[in-house]
């Protein structure tokens, strides 16, 4: 029997369902990656808004912190030269603040990088480490003259700290306000 009788023979409707099957399964083929692709795009797009409004979130506490940082900067300056008999300030008026939505939104920090986070928990630190020394001044009555001895490097270390992330939080802001405007 020859090839051409052969194909004669079988059903027209076999041969359709045999290609169509066979077109069926390209077809799934090449929809999966297309698929995948699809929900990688709009897992990392949602990724990049959750950053975006996390930093339009932090970024203004950040600035706040910066200029209190460089005040409390200032504050211990002046204090140095105060004189002997001057009432030395309240210990309120030398600490640096956490505000609380900064640390409501430090456990989503990660959507940063690993680099960022670390130096947000970095603030953190040097923040808790200077406002009890604050504290001890007071507490075991430190003369107000030497009060820029103890502390003072660590509002530097906050400040720079600070001089690192703000400029990484506005750009997020600006790329948030960029994606708005198109």
């Amino acid at each position: 029997m020859s090839l051409a009788a052969w194909f004669w023979d079988q059903k027209l409707s076999d041969w359709v369902q045999g290609i169509g099957s066979l077109a069926a399964t390209a077809a799934a083929v090449g929809i999966a990656p297309r698929q995948e692709r699809g929900e990688l795009n709009r897992a990392e797009a949602a990724r990049v808004l959750r950053r975006q409004v996390l930093a339009a979130a932090i970024a203004p506490v950040l600035r706040d912190m910066n200029t209190t940082a460089r005040i409390r900067n200032g504050l211990s300056q002046t204090i140095s030269r105060a004189r002997q008999d001057e009432t030395p300030p309240n210990a309120e008026d030398l600490l640096i603040p956490l505000p609380e939505v900064f640390m409501n939104t430090i456990d989503r920090v990660d959507v940063f990088g690993a680099e960022i986070a670390a130096r947000v928990y970095m603030l953190i630190h040097r923040v808790n480490d200077y406002n009890p020394n604050v504290h001890s001044l007071r507490e075991w009555d430190v003369p107000v003259r030497t009060w820029t001895i103890n502390p003072r490097p660590k509002p530097d270390a906050v400040t720079e700290t600070l001089n690192i992330l703000l400029p990484r939080m506005e750009s997020e802001v600006d790329g948030l306000e960029n994606a708005r405007v198109r």
